[in-house]
């Protein structure tokens, strides 16, 4: 029978950056609602609410095209974590997410020239599947709430 080491009581997994780690990098822990979490070290600056892809070791940046065709995973970052530091990123649940101007609810994500953030236009980019928003985002780019399933899987 396997049991876990670790606990998840007390641990903030939006705090952002951490410059000594906390837990060992690629820990996974569930949170409030079923929502899973994933312990990282930045590849480069991560901004809050990224699209951000992760290496087999656990390092994390900005998703962009080309990194979401390698089928990196797939996750969002419900803070800023600086580069080189450790922080959380998430991988299911109730999410916030940076998308590009008048970006639909309910419909299906894709991948942009913008890294770290999706959109619903398909021209030569690559479908995310798993994620969508929950509130269409207006006129600019930025931050929309919305809702993730995971493991995520990339269609280009």
């Amino acid at each position: 029978m396997t049991y876990t080491t670790q606990s998840a009581i007390g641990i903030a997994f939006d705090n952002g950056t951490e410059s000594t780690p906390s837990q060992v990098v690629g820990t996974r822990m569930v949170g409030i609602d079923s929502a899973e979490w994933l312990y990282i070290t930045a590849g480069s600056a991560i901004a809050q609410y990224d699209a951000v892809t992760v290496t087999e070791a656990f390092s994390g940046v900005p998703a962009t095209k080309a990194l979401i065709d390698d089928h990196h995973i797939f996750s969002v970052a419900p803070a800023a974590i600086s580069s080189g530091e450790y922080g959380w990123v998430q991988l299911t649940g109730v999410t916030t997410i940076n998308v590009l101007a008048s970006c639909a609810a309910d419909t299906q994500l894709f991948s942009t020239a913008t890294a770290g953030s999706l959109d619903d236009a398909s021209t030569s980019q690559t479908a995310v599947n798993g994620i969508v928003l929950t509130t269409a985002r207006g006129g600019t780019a930025g931050s929309a709430p919305g809702l993730m399933t995971w493991p995520m899987t990339a269609h280009a």
